[in-house]
């Protein structure tokens, strides 16, 4: 079969978004790439009913198109629908899905607090799936409280099927053993691990980190992509260059590394944070994490909301306040009615800004007070302490 008789068709993980600008997705790895308007209508007619010959894809476009695995070709004609993603500015590019504020662990230092036991409507929640496929959305993350504890979660996997983002299950692994990891609809398992042994079970119960280490091995052994989050805390200081080498042993896809805020739980365990002299060194440990932004002048994860288990979307968990009202009764209305939070303050006149984004605010706010910057993120960008 020559080049130009093959039919080529956009590969199955790659999806087309309008964001700020046009876009194109690839759901498997969590790359963005940028198109220009042609590029995007060109893109959009490879549905695999046609040839290269027919449609006459520019060189470098359709070279870098296969190199990346975004396109594939294919010996005789073999359709999928094709669609855009259309978002507005700035763009809910990532959701947090709180399907369930249960938890079968009572960690130290949760900063959701006690759980109180609340599920999200299943019905909101696949229209909330549907909405954000429309609007072009990139990662959604279903998270809790545990998610595995969610009543619903079998019908909920069942509905992530082909879906046109990344789906990532974040969880505390521990519940993992309750089912096949290759029956789960998730390109992505993010696990938390607060240490080796002793400081991750000091933090959550003796015993969790061989059960959560056990899960991860076979989430990875299944096929899917794992990632790990961990706080740094009093007790894990002289632990995470350990953990680190392990995370790289098991081929685990990304690791993120946090210093905590004072909140939740934390506040009744303010001995467990460390001081930033000492979390400095260890807060470059991680790999892999990423975040594809595009809104200059917007503050604090400007392409990030989150869905309580109440339904309600909002900025985070820490700004329950700042509401957007019910994301069942129309996702797209309620990120438009989301308040968004500005530059202002010491940040706005900062060089590194554009690159930093300004870190969290409300850890800002906590830590510094109001319009001050994020201690954290100035020191991932080098800057002494302000």
């Amino acid at each position: 079969m020559s080049d130009e008789a093959a039919y080529l068709r956009l590969a199955d993980a790659a999806h087309l978004k309008r964001l700020e600008r046009p876009c194109l997705y690839h759901a498997g790895n969590d790359e963005l790439y940028e198109l220009t308007e042609e590029a995007l209508s060109l893109l959009l007619r490879c549905d695999g009913t046609r040839s290269a010959a027919e449609l006459s894809l520019p060189r470098e476009l359709l070279d870098t198109c296969l190199d990346e695995g975004l396109l594939l070709r294919l010996p005789e004609p073999r359709p999928r629908p094709l669609m855009v993603g259309v978002n507005s500015t700035p763009s809910l590019r990532y959701l947090m899905l709180e399907v369930t504020s249960r938890c079968n662990l009572r960690c130290l230092h949760c900063y959701l607090g006690d759980p109180v036991g609340d599920d999200l409507d299943l019905d909101a929640a696949l229209g909330i799936l549907d909405e954000f496929g429309d609007m072009g959305g990139l990662r959604l993350a279903v998270t809790g409280g545990e998610p595995l504890l969610y009543p619903r979660f079998e019908e909920l996997n069942r509905a992530l099927t082909d879906r046109p983002y990344r789906r990532v299950l974040i969880t505390n692994g521990t519940l993992l053993s309750r089912l096949d990891p290759a029956c789960l609809n998730f390109e992505e398992v993010q696990v938390s691990l607060d240490g080796m042994e002793e400081g991750h079970d000091f933090l959550r119960g003796g015993g969790t980190f061989k059960r959560t280490v056990e899960q991860l091995r076979r989430a990875a052994a299944a096929g899917l992509q794992v990632s790990v989050a961990t706080v740094i805390h009093r007790h894990n200081l002289d632990e995470l260059p350990r953990l680190g080498e392990l995370l790289r042993e098991m081929g685990v896809w990304a690791w993120t590394l946090e210093y905590p805020v004072a909140e939740g739980r934390l506040r009744e365990n303010p001995v467990l944070v460390p001081s930033l002299e000492e979390a400095a060194p260890l807060l470059g440990l991680g790999w892999g994490d990423s975040l594809h932004e595009g809104a200059p002048g917007y503050a604090c994860g400007p392409h990030l909301a989150t869905v309580l288990p109440s339904g309600e979307l909002v900025k985070c968990d820490y700004y329950p306040q700042v509401s957007g009202g019910q994301a069942g009764e129309g996702l797209r209305r309620a990120w438009e009615a989301l308040p968004k939070m500005r530059q202002e303050g010491i940040c706005a006149g900062c060089g590194l800004l554009p690159e930093c984004g300004g870190g969290c605010r409300y850890r800002a706010e906590v830590m510094r007070g109001e319009g001050g910057p994020d201690p954290v993120a100035c020191l991932r960008m080098g800057r002494a302490l302000r």
